[in-house]
């Protein structure tokens, strides 16, 4: 849903910028089809230029420049658009108060005096309008100044216990790692690799999986993650599921470079993880949701349950949060991803609350626990704003 309300939203506050910049500032004033050629340029590059990186793997770059300038001027319109309720409302109580009325013989003006009449200098109101809204794009251009130059590589590593109801007393304490959404692609090379997956390394999984969308587009970056990810070598294994963004990819080509590498793709499929210790746990991986638009399946869970005991703690990677709603109870533990942890959160509100009901930390879901990981790459601006990339460290408690 949000792919289209998306430009939709854009719109309406590209508009409020327009408007603000058309009625404050005497330059846009005069330039008025410059100004809204400009906004109306950066949304549909914008746009077109995310729809030719998911179809054709090119423009990026491209892509990239104008989400940065377009994030930029929505979050200021809605400051700015506030500030002009305010202000409207406060002239209107002056005029109010001050109750004033024309003399008559501004009434009997004739038309030709008002046609010959100069043009206005800026009132007190246009000019703090003009100086509170370029403030508003300043704050908003330093704030993602600093996500991207700083916030998008800001990683973290967050432990997380979680009581597992049927796990092997064998198995208490036991570490899986997860990393989500590595986007790897024009804005997620080999440094930002690295250094993200240091903090893996430092977490000493018993092992390492990665709940989707491992590239970002482009399926020239595949080898190179695969490689990154199989040289974390935990003690049972590398293994990942399929997001949107594989399949905008390729999920053929992600997944065979995948298998070549050592990393396992669970598409509907099952293992059982430590047998020899009490039983071990199921470890299943689902189909993106989005995978059937790509002659996929799609997330099969019975499926995937088919293929290991039934009486096995089961482990879910699932890259959409909201398939959880589809088996609550049915697996012990859901890891997913997807949302980014809402990646650009202005002042620390989450936007992304308001499309989707899971967007980052633990929920309970029926009997089934959920963890949204908050991602490590991004999409769009190459920024984070409080919604740090992260390295999940979940600790298995026997219950």
């Amino acid at each position: 849903m949000l792919y289209y309300v998306f430009p939709v939203l854009a719109a309406a506050l590209l508009w409020t910028v327009y408007a603000w910049a058309t009625q404050s500032i005497g330059w846009c004033s005069r330039h008025r089809r410059i100004t809204g050629g400009t906004l109306v340029t950066i949304l549909l590059v914008e746009v077109v230029s995310r729809r030719v990186e998911m179809h054709l793997h090119a423009g990026s770059a491209l892509h990239t420049v104008a989400g940065a300038l377009m994030m930029t001027l929505m979050f200021a319109a809605v400051p700015i658009a506030a500030m002009r309720v305010v202000s409207a409302l406060t002239a209107r109580l002056r005029a109010l108060t001050r109750r004033e009325v024309a003399a008559p013989a501004a009434a009997e003006t004739s038309k030709e005096a008002t046609a010959t009449r100069p043009p206005r200098a800026m009132g007190r109101r246009q000019l703090v309008e003009a100086a509170g809204g370029i403030g508003f794009l300043g704050v908003t251009g330093s704030m993602m100044g600093w996500g991207i130059a700083r916030g998008r590589v800001a990683f973290e590593l967050r432990e997380i216990p979680v009581r597992i109801a049927g796990l092997p007393r064998a198995l208490d304490g036991y570490c899986i790692v997860q990393v989500s959404d590595i986007h790897t692609g024009v804005n997620v090379g080999e440094r930002e690799l690295d250094e993200g997956l240091a903090l893996a390394r430092r977490a000493r999984g018993d092992l390492v999986v990665a709940t989707g969308d491992l590239v970002d587009v482009d399926p020239t970056f595949a080898p190179l993650v695969a490689r990154k990810l199989a040289d974390l070598a935990p003690r049972d294994g590398v293994f990942a599921c399929l997001g949107n963004h594989d399949y905008y990819a390729g999920a053929g080509a992600v997944s065979a470079t995948l298998a070549a590498a050592g990393v396992r793709t669970l598409l509907n499929d099952a293992l059982v993880v430590r047998p020899g210790d009490g039983g071990g746990f199921a470890l299943l991986g689902v189909d993106d949701q989005w995978g059937s638009r790509y002659r996929s399946p799609g997330p099969r869970l019975d499926e995937a349950i088919s293929r290991v005991r039934p009486d096995a703690a089961r482990i879910l990677l699932s890259h959409q949060p909201p398939t959880v709603d589809r088996w609550p109870g049915r697996v012990a533990l859901q890891l997913s991803g997807h949302t980014h942890g809402g990646q650009i959160n202005p002042g620390g509100l989450r936007p992304a609350d308001l499309f989707f009901r899971y967007v980052a930390g633990l929920y309970r879901v029926g009997e089934t626990t959920l963890y949204v990981n908050s991602g490590f790459g991004t999409v769009g601006p190459p920024a984070r704003i409080y919604a740090p990339p992260e390295i999940t460290r979940i600790v298995l408690v026997a219950a």
